[in-house]
């Protein structure tokens, strides 16, 4: 129920795997509690839930989240629960399932919290919905297992930069892309850094879908 109770849970037990903490946590703030959490276990993922707020959104514009791997806006979804923890299953076996057995990856790039909160958790019901309809087909427990853990993983990217380096990683499995239109792009907002990502896309001669999507209609004409 506070954050120096979670620090003193997780200095006794070490087999916790993912932390997901609101906002107001007591007296030392989620900012700060995530830093530690991050020199108590470096390699436990810190996840950050939001009800939205103007005031809130501008204090993180200032705050120093580095200790904190994911944001999301909480809008009393269950669904976003099983987003954020598949979203951290596929980063971590993508590489692995990738390059062992050719799985293939879904790239998802936007920077609005609010977006990305609403629009993960269908893209992830709707594949894993696919895999389900694809599994029955098997024709043993063995094989749908297979089938299911087989299913496309979806990769988000907040920033330019990060969406250029997830797609040089998995280029020869990219099954798609989604592209906001307005990111970060060398620590500023580039109203244009979809467009130019996806020019970086065409320009490899590989033909992969790609989806941009904005909330300006004057941007139809770079799609």
């Amino acid at each position: 129920s506070s954050s120096v109770e979670a620090l003193e849970v997780l200095r006794d037990d070490p087999d916790f795997d993912l932390v997901i903490s609101m906002f107001n946590v007591g007296e030392l703030d989620v900012f700060h509690s995530s830093k530690k959490i991050k020199q108590l276990r470096p390699d436990i993922p810190v996840v950050l839930l939001l009800n939205f707020s103007r005031d809130l959104y501008r204090r993180l514009e200032r705050e120093d989240a580095s200790g904190i791997d994911y944001i999301f806006y909480w809008h009393g979804n269950a669904d976003l629960i099983l987003t954020i923890i598949k979203l951290i299953e596929d980063k971590m076996n993508a590489p692995d399932d990738t390059a062992s057995v050719g799985v293939q990856i879904i790239l998802l790039v936007e920077d609005s919290v609010r977006f990305y909160s609403s629009a993960l958790p269908h893209l992830y019901k709707f594949v894993l919905e696919q895999s389900q309809m694809f599994a029955k087909e098997a024709l043993n427990d063995h094989q749908r297992t297979l089938r299911m853990r087989g299913r496309p993983k979806i990769k988000l990217a907040r920033t330019y930069e990060e969406a250029v380096r997830i797609f040089n990683q998995y280029r020869d499995n990219m099954l798609g892309i989604i592209s906001d239109m307005s990111f970060m792009h060398n620590g500023v907002k580039d109203p244009y850094a979809g467009y130019k990502f996806g020019q970086y896309v065409r320009k490899t001669g590989l033909i992969i879908p790609f989806v941009l999507e904005s909330s300006e209609v004057g941007n139809k004409v770079y799609a």
